[in-house]
């Protein structure tokens, strides 16, 4: 009896040792296309475990000679929950259907993430309604459900500067911006980009393809709040 307990140990302590020497995924990414004015390319990055450099690169290539370099920076990337985590697009980068390789050195190991992309697979831009009677201090914005979308990324900009001046990514199809500061000259629009991942969680998940396409409103202008 004790010579089976022995062994029965000595195996559960060889599957634990198993377990902990598994290895970790550090790199999770997708690439897709950015359907907008013309069709260009997006992609969600997320980095695992939590610990990383200051900043790093990480490289892209695929087929037709597409070549290019992300590199993340720990002050603008690490989310709330402290790991590292970005999505981008991009207009001028078209994608071709096939392979696409995102390669990167962490921990002084490289590690790969390989895709098969379909660059014809797009999702469609959304229609964006201002809500009656924007103000200086409150706009709200709905849009019409995206089939393949699973979350939102919407930006209030200032069209007369070129600025950004609010955000907030949801999974419905509509949002309100409260608390703000606007002009009354300036000319504004509400962004809405589309995204097959749910880019409101933190991280967001990765799907095997990232797309996202943009939507906007009218330019308007706002009343001064009562």
């Amino acid at each position: 009896m004790k010579l089976y307990s022995l062994l029965a140990g000595i195996a559960v302590m060889g599957l634990l040792a198993g377990c902990q020497g598994a290895p970790t995924v550090k790199l999770q990414a997708s690439i897709g296309t950015y359907s907008a004015a013309t069709t260009g390319r997006a992609y969600v990055l997320v980095l695992r475990p939590q610990q990383h450099p200051n900043s790093f690169s990480i490289n892209v290539s695929g087929p037709g000679g597409y070549n290019e370099t992300i590199i993340l920076q720990s002050s603008s990337a690490r989310s709330l929950s402290g790991v590292w985590w970005e999505y981008s697009w991009d207009a001028s980068r078209a994608l071709n259907s096939g392979s696409y390789v995102f390669s990167a050195t962490i921990d002084g190991k490289t590690e790969q993430v390989t895709l098969n992309i379909d660059a014809n697979s797009v999702l469609a831009r959304p229609t964006v309604t201002v809500g009656a009677s924007p103000t200086t201090t409150n706009v709200s914005a709905s849009w019409n459900h995206i089939s393949g979308a699973n979350a939102y990324l919407v930006r209030l900009v200032n069209r007369s500067s070129g600025s950004v001046v609010a955000r907030n990514s949801v999974t419905s199809n509509n949002t309100a911006f409260s608390n703000l500061n606007l002009n009354t000259t300036d000319s504004y629009a509400v962004e809405v980009y589309a995204a097959s991942s749910n880019i409101a969680s933190d991280p967001p998940g990765i799907p095997e393809q990232f797309n996202m396409s943009l939507g906007e409103s009218s330019s308007f202008t706002v009343a001064q709040a009562p």
